[in-house]
Formats: structure tokens, C-alpha cells, sequence
């Protein structure tokens, strides 16, 4: 089995989901802080996060090098078994496209944090409106799916794991931050959706990672 390099700043941000991929497939995986930005030139667009994955010690294969945080998750997901059905086109892009929503949410919030004065209350309003649709599409399609904490099936699959990684990232990077915005995914405005971040949470393989993201 390959084993593989994870580079991103050491903090808490848009490489989490593929990192908790990565902690609950159990592969072999170590994370990699660059020097920045002394080392921005040498990642294939300048930008991170990056993944490396380095072939097995038999094997003379040159690493495979990917860029983007969706490729990177999308690939560790289908490599790693946390995609549903992925030889069923359709459903495969509902779950692309369900990751989507997340990843514009989370967008709309640190455009939040890094606002300025004029923009403030525009960019408050857009994240207000992204997660107002999120929260009612998502809901729905989690109570369509049994309300059992997952999106698709009855396992942990992609979505979950973007969600939950997304989420736990706003609540405790951004904790004292636009706090009231942080309530319009509270359990009681979205009870499935913090039903998956539940789920997920219990995995054990996270218990580590679950302790780590409470003391920040």
C-alpha cells in the first residue's frame, strides 16, 4: 500500500477533510508544514494543500503529485473506500455536488473573518443565504436517507467527512468569531446535519484528532 505526504500550514483549515480521510483509513500518512513562503514555488500551482503519494518500497513508480483541495479529497476518497457507490455515475455526483455546498458555506464564512469594514455586511448576508439553503436541502436529504448520521448508506462516506471537518473547523478556529452566524448550523436550526458531526465524531480512529480540535 502507498503511503503518503499531506502539505499544508500547520493549522486547522482547508486540508482537514482529506486529513481525517486519511486518519480513519488507517494509512500510512504524515503531515507536512512548509517553509513559507520559501517553498511556495516548488507546489505544482504555488498554493496548497498537496498531496504525495509515494508508491511502495518495491515499486520504482515516481510519486504521484496532486494539487486542489477537491481533487485531493475525491481521490483519497476513492482510493480509500470513502466514496458510495462510486461506479454509479449519478450518485457519485450527487455526492460531489453535496460536497460543493459545503466547501461554498465554509468559503462564505472566512470571507466573513477576513472582511473588511465595506464589505462586512455583504459578505455576512452571502453566508447567511449560502447556509440558509444548505441547512434546507441537506436536512431533507438526511431524513431521506433514514436519519441515521450519514448522507448516503449507512457508513461514513465523503460528505460526512467534509461536513464534519468543515463544521468542527468553524466552531473552534472561528469559536469567537460571528458567533450568531455559527447558530444558524446549531443542533437546534439543523438537528441532522449535527447528527452526522456526531456520527463522525464517534469514530474511533478520530478519538485523538476529536480531543486535539476541543482544546483549540
Amino acid at each position: 500500500m502507498p503511503s503518503y505526504t499531506l502539505r499544508y500550514f500547520d493549522i486547522p483549515a482547508r486540508a482537514e477533510p482529506a486529513k481525517v480521510i486519511l486518519l480513519l483509513s488507517g494509512a500510512d500518512w504524515k503531515y507536512e508544514p512548509p517553509k513559507w513562503p520559501q517553498d511556495k514555488d516548488a507546489q505544482p500551482v504555488g498554493k496548497l494543500p498537496v498531496l504525495i503519494e509515494s508508491p511502495t518500497n518495491d515499486s520504482d513508480a515516481d510519486p504521484f503529485v496532486l494539487s486542489e483541495t477537491a481533487a485531493i479529497e475525491y481521490y483519497l476518497a476513492t482510493t480509500l473506500g470513502f466514496i458510495y457507490q462510486p461506479k454509479d455515475p449519478k450518485i457519485v455526483a450527487h455526492q460531489l455536488e453535496l460536497r460543493s455546498h459545503i466547501a461554498d458555506m465554509y468559503e462564505a464564512f472566512v470571507h466573513i473573518k477576513y472582511s473588511i469594514k465595506e464589505t462586512a455586511h455583504k459578505n455576512r448576508e452571502a453566508f447567511k443565504s449560502t447556509a440558509g439553503y444548505l441547512v434546507r436541502l441537506h436536512e431533507k436529504a438526511l431524513k431521506e436517507n433514514g436519519s441515521n448520521g450519514h448522507y448516503f448508506g449507512s457508513t461514513t462516506s465523503l460528505v460526512d467527512i467534509h461536513l464534519f471537518a468543515s463544521i468542527t473547523t468553524m466552531r473552534t478556529k472561528f469559536s469567537d468569531f460571528d458567533s450568531d452566524m455559527l447558530e444558524l448550523l446549531s443542533e437546534e436550526n439543523a438537528p441532522e446535519i449535527n447528527k452526522v458531526i456526531g456520527t463522525v465524531a464517534s469514530e474511533p480512529a478520530l478519538a485523538a484528532y476529536v480531543a486535539e480540535t476541543k482544546q483549540l
